[in-house]
C-alpha cells in the first residue's frame, strides 16, 4: 500500500481540522517539495521508509513522549493533534496530526493508543505489530502561531514535513500521518543505514 503524493493535501486537511475552532486562521502557506530540494538534516529525517518514532529516537539519542493537544474519537477511528518531545528535557522534535484505525489491532495495543502516552510507532514496535511505513509526499509549510508556540520557535520559520501512512502486513490501513519537524537539530547525524520497510512477526 502506498500513499500517492496527490493524497497529501487530503492529509493536510486532517491537520487543518484541528484549527477549525479559530475562525481567524488563514489557510496554511505551504508547497510540495521533492526530496532532493530538502536541506539536511530534514531530508535524512523525513525521506525514508521507517517510522518517525524510531528515527527521531535514534537521532536525538533519547526516548520520546507524546503530548496530545486535541483528539477526536469516532467509531473505530482516532484523530489526534500531537507533539513529540524528548523524554529527558521535553524538547519538541515533531508536530503534526494522525488518524489511527483501531479496528484490527489487539486490545492491549488499542488501550495503549487510547491512553495517549506513547507515540504510535513505539507502541507498534513494542508489541511487534507488523507494518510498513509508506511516505508519499514532502512539503514545506510556514509555521503558524500555534506551530511556533509548541515547537518553541524564536521567529517565524519555514518547516519541512511529510505525509505518511502505516499499513499492516496484509495491506490494511493502520494510520495516516502529517509529520512536521522543527527547523534546528543539533544532535548527532542520522544513521546512514539503508531505508527498509519495518516488518515484524
Amino acid at each position: 500500500m502506498s500513499l500517492l503524493i496527490s493524497a497529501c493535501p487530503r492529509l493536510i486537511g486532517l491537520l487543518q481540522e484541528f484549527y477549525s475552532g479559530d475562525p481567524g486562521l488563514a489557510p496554511f502557506e505551504m508547497m510540495t517539495v521533492t526530496a532532493d530540494l530538502m536541506p539536511q538534516p530534514d531530508r535524512s529525517l523525513l525521506v525514508h521508509d521507517r517510522d518517525m518514532t524510531s528515527t527521531l529516537t535514534r537521532f536525538h539519542d533519547d526516548e520520546l513522549r507524546l503530548d496530545v493537544l486535541d483528539r477526536r474519537l469516532q467509531e473505530d477511528q482516532l484523530a489526534r493533534h500531537i507533539v513529540l518531545r524528548t523524554m529527558s528535557d521535553h524538547r519538541p522534535v515533531e508536530y503534526g496530526a494522525i488518524r489511527i484505525r483501531l479496528a484490527g489491532l489487539e486490545e492491549e495495543v488499542r488501550e495503549k493508543i487510547l491512553a495517549g502516552e506513547q507515540p504510535l510507532g513505539g507502541i507498534l514496535n513494542e508489541h511487534r505489530v507488523g507494518y510498513a511505513s509508506c511516505p508519499g509526499g514532502f512539503f514545506k509549510i510556514r509555521a503558524t502561531d500555534l506551530m511556533a508556540d509548541v515547537l518553541e520557535l524564536s521567529e517565524p520559520s519555514w518547516l519541512y514535513g511529510r505525509c505518511n501512512c502505516l499499513s499492516s502486513v496484509d495491506g490494511g490501513n493502520i494510520a495516516e500521518v502529517v509529520e512536521i519537524l522543527p527547523p534546528e537539530h543539533s544532535r548527532a547525524e542520522v544513521s546512514g543505514e539503508s531505508c527498509k520497510t519495518t516488518k515484524r512477526s
